[in-house]
Order: C-alpha cells, then sequence, then structure tokens
C-alpha cells in the first residue's frame, strides 16, 4: 500500500510538472503577445496556473485511483501495468493537444476550446491552413516530447512492478483506502472546499491578458468549453426581462429619420466580403499602408471607419453581414440548418422587394463550416464555388486564387438581370496566405492582403470598362480582423476593427467619412433602409445612419463577450461574468450594456430553437 501511494504522489507530481513545462513552452513560443508585460508577471502565471493544474490532474488522479480499485477487487493486487498503459495513451494525447494549443494560438490569440475542435469534422480545412512544413515540424517535435517522457515516466515514476497478492481482509482495507483518495480528489477539481467550484476566471490574476492566458490550463479550458457551448437555462440572465428590453430598446432606439446615400431606388448591389481585412493592414485605420486600391475607393464613396465585427471567424462574419444576427459565444448558428433557416437574410428581402437575380460566389469549398445550407437558405439563386473553376486556378491549399474568382464575379453581374444582388467571399488573405505573385511585404498576412487588394482594384476597372458601374452600389466589407502582426488577443478592441466602404455610381455621394460606432450587422438595417425596405426583422441591426443612432458594436469570442463604443469598452468572461476589461463606465447602467444585449441574444437565440420563432 505504502509503494502505491508513493508511486500515486509521484504521479501527480508528474502532471504537475508535464504542465508546467508546456506552460513554460507556451510562453516562449508566443511571447510576441506579451506586449511588454513585464517577465515577473508572466512567470506568476505558474501560480493561478497550478491552481487550474491541480484540477485537470486531479480528474487524471481519480480514473488512477479507480482503476485501481478495480484491480484491487478482480485481482486483489495493484496493477502498475494499468498506470503504465494509461499513460502510455494520455501522454502524447495530451502532448499532441498542448503543443497544437500552442500554435493554434499563434493564429489565433486563443486556447483549444470547443470552436476550435468543431474543425476536426474537416480535417481537410485544417491542412488546407497550414504549410506542410508546420505539419512536419508539428509532429517530428511530438514524437521527440512524447518519447523523452515516456522514458522520464518508466525511469522515475513507475520503476518496478506492484507483485504482492493481497488476501481478502488486505484488500478490501486497500480498496477501501484506495476509494477515499478519489474522493478526496474532489477537493482539487472543483479547486476549493467553497459551495463554487472553479472556472476560468481562476486564471485571471492580472490586467495582462498574456499572463492570463499563460496561467489558463488549455486542456481544463478544452474540457470546460464544450461543457458549456451553447445556451444554459438562464446562463446569460443579468435582469428581469422587462428591465433587459427596455435598456435595450434604449440601446437600439432610432427615429427613422437619415440622410439617403443612393441617387435611385433599386440599384444593382454588390457585396464583397473581404476575408481577413483587419484594421492593421488599413491606412486609414491606423494599420500599415496595404491596401492601396481600398483607400483609393475611399475618395468615391462613403467610408465608415469604426466598424466591429461581431466575432473572430469567418461562419460568424457571414451570418452578421448576411443576416444582421450577431450570435452567441461558442456556438456558430451557421452550421444548424434548422436554427439558421429562422434568421432574416438580406437576399431574401430584396428579393421580395423585387430583385430579379441574386447571385453567390466564393472559391472554395461550399461544405466549409455548412456554408452552402446557409446561403440557400438566404435565398440565393445562383452559387458558384470550387468545382466550376478549372484545377489551374487553384491555389495549393485552400482554393481558387482571388484574380479569377473576381473576373468570374463580373461575368456574373455583367450577365445578371436589373436589379440584381450580387455577393462574393473573396479567400486569398486566409492562411496559409497562398498568392500567386512576387512577394511585396514579408509578412504573409499583409502580402497576401496587398495581393486581394491589387484583385480589387483590377475588378473595379472592369465594371468601370463594361459600363456596370454607374448604376451599382458596391459594399466592401471584412468577415473577422485578426491577431496579424500585432498580436491581437480576443479583448483587444482593435482585433475587431473591421473596413466598411461603400462606392459605386449610385451614391449621391463622395469621399464621405462615417465615423458612428457599429458592428457589420447592422449592414443590414443601414442598407435595406437606404432602400426603402422593412427592417423590423433584424432585431440587432440598426441604422448606423439614423440621426438618433446609438454607435456602438457589440462583439464575442468562444469565451467571452463585449461592447465597444465611443468612450467604452467592456468585455466580460462568459463563465463567471467577470469583467476582464471594463473601461469607461460612468454608472452602474453604462457597465450593463453588454450584459443586457447578450441577454436579449440569448433569450431569442433560445426562442428561435424552442419556439420556432421567424
Amino acid at each position: 500500500m505504502k509503494r502505491f501511494l508513493y508511486t500515486f504522489l509521484k504521479v501527480w507530481l508528474f502532471w504537475l510538472l508535464f504542465f508546467a513545462f508546456f506552460r513554460a513552452v507556451f510562453i516562449v513560443v508566443n511571447y510576441g503577445y506579451a506586449d511588454n508585460t513585464s517577465l515577473l508577471t508572466i512567470l506568476a502565471s505558474f501560480g493561478p496556473g497550478l491552481r487550474m493544474d491541480l484540477s485537470f490532474s486531479g480528474y487524471l488522479m481519480l480514473l488512477t485511483a479507480v482503476i485501481q480499485v478495480a484491480s484491487l477487487l478482480i485481482q486483489r493486487k495493484f496493477c502498475s501495468n494499468c498506470i503504465l498503459w494509461m499513460h502510455y495513451i494520455l501522454i502524447p494525447l495530451f502532448a499532441g493537444l498542448l503543443l497544437g494549443d500552442i500554435n493554434l494560438f499563434r493564429y489565433w490569440g486563443g486556447h483549444l476550446n470547443s470552436e476550435a475542435v468543431s474543425f476536426l469534422g474537416t480535417p481537410g480545412i485544417i491542412l488546407n491552413s497550414i504549410h506542410w512544413s508546420e505539419v512536419l515540424v508539428f509532429f517530428v517535435v511530438l514524437a521527440g516530447v512524447c518519447w523523452g517522457l515516456i522514458v522520464l515516466f518508466r525511469k522515475f515514476v513507475v520503476q518496478k512492478p506492484f507483485v504482492a497478492v493481497f488476501e481478502w481482509r488486505l484488500t478490501a482495507i486497500n480498496a477501501g483506502v484506495t476509494l477515499f483518495l478519489a474522493a478526496l480528489m474532489i477537493v482539487p477539481i472543483r479547486g476549493s472546499f467553497g459551495v463554487a467550484p472553479i472556472n476560468t476566471g481562476a486564471a485571471y490574476f492580472s490586467n495582462s491578458l498574456f499572463a492570463n492566458n499563460a496561467a489558463v490550463n488549455p486542456l481544463w479550458n478544452l474540457a470546460y468549453s464544450m461543457k458549456r457551448s451553447g445556451i444554459e437555462e438562464g446562463q446569460y440572465r443579468f435582469v428581469s426581462e422587462d428591465v433587459a428590453e427596455e435598456q435595450f430598446a434604449d440601446l437600439m432606439q432610432q427615429s427613422g429619420e437619415f440622410e439617403p446615400l443612393l441617387n435611385t431606388r433599386q440599384p444593382d448591389i454588390v457585396v464583397v466580403l473581404l476575408e481577413g481585412f483587419s484594421a492593421q493592414a488599413i491606412e486609414s485605420l491606423g494599420g500599415a499602408p496595404i491596401t492601396k486600391n481600398l483607400e483609393k475607393l475611399k475618395k468615391e464613396g462613403v467610408f465608415f471607419d469604426n466598424i466591429f465585427a461581431t466575432s473572430f471567424r469567418s461562419d460568424y462574419g457571414m451570418v452578421g453581414v448576411m443576416a444582421g444576427y450577431p450570435g452567441i459565444p461558442g456556438y456558430s448558428i451557421m452550421q444548424y440548418p434548422d436554427k439558421s433557416r429562422k434568421l432574416s437574410f438580406i437576399p431574401q428581402k430584396l428579393k421580395n422587394a423585387g430583385y430579379n437575380d441574386l447571385n453567390f460566389i466564393y472559391g472554395g469549398d461550399m461544405a466549409f463550416k455548412n456554408l452552402k445550407s446557409l446561403i440557400t437558405l438566404a435565398g440565393f439563386d445562383d452559387v458558384v464555388d470550387i468545382d466550376d473553376f478549372p484545377v489551374e486556378n487553384r491555389g495549393q491549399k485552400w482554393g481558387v486564387h482571388d484574380e479569377f474568382t473576381f473576373r468570374k464575379f463580373a461575368s456574373m453581374i455583367e450577365e445578371s438581370e436589373s436589379p440584381a444582388f450580387n455577393f462574393m467571399f473573396t479567400l486569398s488573405s486566409h492562411e496559409p496566405f497562398d498568392v500567386p505573385m512576387e512577394r511585396v511585404y514579408e509578412n504573409d498576412y499583409f502580402n497576401s492582403v496587398h495581393y486581394t487588394d491589387s484583385c480589387l482594384g483590377e475588378f473595379v476597372d472592369e465594371m468601370k470598362e463594361k459600363n456596370l458601374w454607374d448604376n451599382s452600389l458596391i459594399v466592401l466589407i471584412a468577415d473577422h480582423g485578426v491577431t496579424g502582426p500585432e498580436k491581437l488577443g480576443y479583448t483587444d478592441a482593435r482585433r475587431y476593427r473591421i473596413p466598411m466602404l461603400w462606392t459605386g455610381g449610385a451614391l449621391a455621394v463622395r469621399d464621405t467619412v462615417i465615423n458612428t460606432y457599429g458592428s457589420q450587422a447592422d449592414l443590414a438595417a443601414t442598407l435595406l433602409s437606404q432602400l426603402g425596405i422593412e427592417t423590423g426583422d433584424f432585431e440587432f441591426s440598426k441604422n448606423i445612419l439614423d440621426k438618433d443612432t446609438r454607435g456602438f458594436a457589440f462583439m464575442h469570442y468562444p469565451d467571452g463577450f463585449g461592447l465597444v463604443s465611443p468612450n467604452q469598452f467592456q468585455v466580460f468572461d462568459k463563465s463567471n461574468f467577470t469583467p476582464l476589461v471594463l473601461d469607461g463606465a460612468r454608472n452602474e447602467v453604462d457597465s450593463l450594456k453588454a450584459k443586457i444585449f447578450m441577454q436579449r441574444v440569448a433569450t431569442d437565440f433560445k426562442e428561435r430553437i424552442n419556439n420556432g420563432k421567424k
């Protein structure tokens, strides 16, 4: 029994050192996100991190103890081979997940969660987003790390097999003690002796987002996010529904009076959804001078310079732009047709208003995140994707290069019967940033955005040459921001800031900048209002141009949600609603704005699912 207890403690210590090792690797690899955080603060992350490590390892030790109880009852001895084989499986599994988390953080600025796991259903998408060299290096490093950890485990943790077979009285005593040991694991698992169990808030000990991220145990975070995905009953209820409705109505108040921007009531509408175009690549938004064609088009149109994405990924951005729907943390409605079919869509509204052709084009795979179902539900008549292009137009990984998609898009517009609605989703500025041109910028992201911007310039020239420009309203808007060269995390407002530009011959105004804060979800109400189309179905979309509009944008990410306005920025953790950022709140009502909006979205979301709301 003493040998087993000694081994049990060594196994537990092994897992604590295992997590500490990967935390150190995480800090070194992703130090670019530190943003002037002191080394002392970063090292302090090992303190709160230990609490999360104890919690996750507590589950492992509970499993170890239960297996040993079973071994005692079956063969009347402790089973060293059970411990070995359990760890032969868990060490490679957990090492692979943690190395994957470290690499994922480089791209997303966030940890493994249920959102990331959902990509496992489309492994081709994952492989197409990264370079083959990264895959090779990942598996070589994983193999080396696993070999070293297993050798250490065999040498220092389980050194000799348990051979003693107990008589039944000692068997019962040892099983009872081991079972009691298993019960004790409830304490580290829960994180305390108190009523409330541990949650992700335990990792937030500093004003430094990077230090807090370093403290998080990614495996614990993954399990927790999978458990808490979707909406639990009452999860986002902060005030009574009456109060929520009243304050939400105040947030969304509109007068119905706004400046008309168009010189025609039914222009041909062209929307280009720009993959990953972030403020970091837009000079007018304080970024690098990458998008020279977009900057040039500003002088021919209306530029909205305080627009924010609803979330951090394309499936959320597509729903935000197409349906004016912000979504909820950790739950992509696009992946569930039975739910997304209850949304209202811009194309549906245009079709009901007399628009003839409604076309959609994307150079990638329409199976991505169930995109095809959303586009079908939205009401498009004709859909073009990767299969409609010759193989030689495709890149090595993701899909068709933007230059070829833009050319086909121009032909679609030319063949459309007016008034028409044509929508394009670009692709080349997605990882792995594979573009068919000589390198202009050292940074891969900047280089790919420059390429798409050059394709956009050629597209505009073609529109003008084919006389398609004069009656067209062209809307350029991004699907989401990126971590980018500035290494922006989820709780940085700039991470979500994106461009929106209206241009084309159908505009009655030129060289105009709108400073009102808004979301990409506000495109629906703003655009349809200009066309004289009723927008009541878009509850979470406001007309940015309305003279009484309250300028703000709501956004969310897998583990939280927030709101940004000219004088405020607030972000809350979704697990315990801890304020991660709370800048500019002057009173209690101010500090509740993000929560009120979140509560109304959650209520609406559940009604659409449970009560068939339309």
